[in-house]
């Protein structure tokens, strides 16, 4: 997954610079169409059903974005979807069948072993908006966009290489019956405001976005046991892959942005 966030990011990069202008431009006084670059920072906090599951959680990302001539904007990003805030317990995570009363999982060689869980997702989608200009110049301003995706999240288990001790109940494809990923279609909403300096430096973003997922399993098996109020285990077992979710994600978004147009050399006079 990390490598084929960057392979995009890295493919967006290239095809900006594709789309730069070769004719300089006075940005201060004149709409300009060009590409950009969007590397962006999201803080996001979960609602419906994802705060069952998640707390406060982190997006990075990037974009390419093309503003058109009358402001029209036109983007493709994607976002890793990352955090540490998970609701519920050890026990919760893991089920009763494999863990202590107090929540620990017991490795081959006997003793506890040093687990951490985190929370693990991305999403992409294209979009399309418009820009309001604003001051200082005609091609920065507020905007609102909004568009379609995909969206998907789970748990990512982690735990600490031990000589005899591993977790054998949670290593390699085994963890796949506990990180309770599900994906599915969401949907985006953006509005803000967007800031193109004369210095292609300084060009940035700040917005309050919410993203909306309407999710179902993606895994077939859930392997956690449960023990009922007369000690008799029961399963999870099959998930039922119709059951859908409401996932919901709503936040500030930072963004610094890369444009390509070229700047109009300033003006010398000599006497």
């Amino acid at each position: 997954m990390r490598k084929t966030t960057l392979f995009l990011l890295f493919a967006m990069f290239w095809v900006s610079i594709g789309f730069g202008q070769t004719t300089p431009r006075n940005i201060a006084n004149e709409v300009i169409p060009t590409a950009m670059f969007q590397v962006t920072y999201g803080a996001q906090f979960p609602g419906m059903d994802t705060k069952n599951s998640f707390g406060f959680t982190n997006t990075i990302g990037g974009s390419f974005i093309y503003k058109t001539i009358n402001n029209t904007i036109f983007t493709a990003n994607g976002n890793f979807i990352f955090g540490d805030q998970l609701k519920g317990d050890r026990i919760s995570i893991f089920g009763e069948g494999i863990t202590t009363t107090t929540g620990e999982v017991i490795g081959g060689g006997g003793l506890f072993t040093a687990l951490a869980v985190f929370q693990r997702g991305f999403h992409f989608q294209v979009e399309v908006g418009k820009l309001f200009s604003f001051k200082p110049n005609p091609n920065s301003g507020f905007f609102i966009q909004g568009g379609v995706g995909y969206l998907q999240n789970r748990i990512k288990i982690d735990y600490q290489h031990e000589a005899m001790n591993d977790p054998y109940q949670l290593i390699e494809d085994y963890q796949y019956g506990y990180d309770q990923m599900r994906g599915g279609v969401a949907l985006h909403a953006e509005t803000g405001y967007l800031y193109m300096g004369e210095s292609r430096v300084l060009n940035f973003s700040v917005s309050f976005e919410v993203t909306y997922a309407r999710t179902r399993h993606l895994r077939d098996y859930d392997f956690r046991v449960f023990y009922d109020e007369a000690g008799e285990p029961y399963t999870m077992g099959y998930n039922d892959r119709s059951k859908r979710f409401n996932d919901l994600y709503y936040g500030i978004r930072l963004s610094w942005n890369i444009p390509t147009y070229q700047r109009q050399p300033d003006a010398y006079y000599y006497y």
